[in-house]
């Protein structure tokens, strides 16, 4: 973890003397902070296909739901047989379960590495031979990105906030019965993780609470987008896209 500290922090040294470079530092916005913004750009542009493909995949799922409860009824006294029959279906149609899980991975190990960043800046970002309390770090409301949030309702609200629309826009439309368990856990972890979430950034650098509820608004974005163009697409449609996806990496 030490090395992917050291490298987001030359990541963000770059960015940092690139834009300090570029025009004046305004009053309400610092270097700092315009650096942990386009770093979160930079890294959504990068993991793209990724998000794109666990977009694709989730939807392909959704669209298989009818198919999966017809299975579970069918085989509602057989747990083991109804268990084979809906992975075999979804491996028919190409569904990865742990697609999902990848991009959620990624960011649990962007976060812990940054959290080192914006914790000792001076030693992952600028150097032991600058002088960080002559380094502007605030952001609109917060004088300060290396320290918690001052206003408990800015940040880590806002995490909390994206991250509930993060779970909503990400939940599959289900119908029929069948699903119940499944419809259980997704709701329960629509209202839990942002509420985690929100209590985590309050104790957090401000500077990491950016970076997160900054990402989850472009990932929002990125999600409404392809959500939107991929609308009326057939299944078959999907796993095409998919599996190209797939020959290109």
């Amino acid at each position: 973890m030490q090395v992917i500290s050291n490298f987001f922090g030359s990541v963000m040294r770059f960015i940092y003397q690139t834009v300090s470079q570029m025009f004046p530092e305004p009053e309400f916005i610092s270097y700092f902070a315009i650096s942990i913004m386009v770093m979160t750009v930079l890294y959504k542009l990068i993991t793209l296909p990724i998000t794109i493909s666990t977009i694709k995949t989730q939807e392909i799922n959704a669209k298989i739901q009818p198919e999966m409860q017809k299975i579970q009824k069918k085989y509602k006294n057989n747990p083991e047989i109804q268990q084979q029959k809906i992975m075999e279906l979804q491996k028919e149609h190409g569904y990865n379960p742990l697609m999902g899980c990848l991009p959620m991975i990624l960011q649990l190990v962007l976060v812990y590495a940054l959290f080192r960043v914006m914790r000792t800046p001076e030693a992952y970002m600028f150097g032991s031979g600058v002088d960080i309390n002559s380094i502007a770090r605030n952001f609109f409301w917060i004088p300060n990105l290396s320290n918690p949030d001052p206003i408990i309702f800015g940040l880590p609200l806002i995490n909390g906030l994206t991250q509930y629309l993060m779970f909503t826009i990400m939940q599959p439309k289900s119908s029929g019965e069948g699903n119940e368990m499944m419809q259980s856990m997704n709701t329960s972890m629509k209202y839990v993780m942002p509420v985690m979430i929100f209590i985590m950034t309050r104790t957090f650098a401000a500077g990491l609470a950016l970076y997160w509820a900054f990402g989850n608004v472009i990932e929002i974005i990125f999600r409404l987008i392809i959500k939107r163009r991929d609308r009326g697409k057939s299944v078959k449609e999907l796993e095409k896209e998919v599996s190209e996806k797939g020959k290109d990496k």
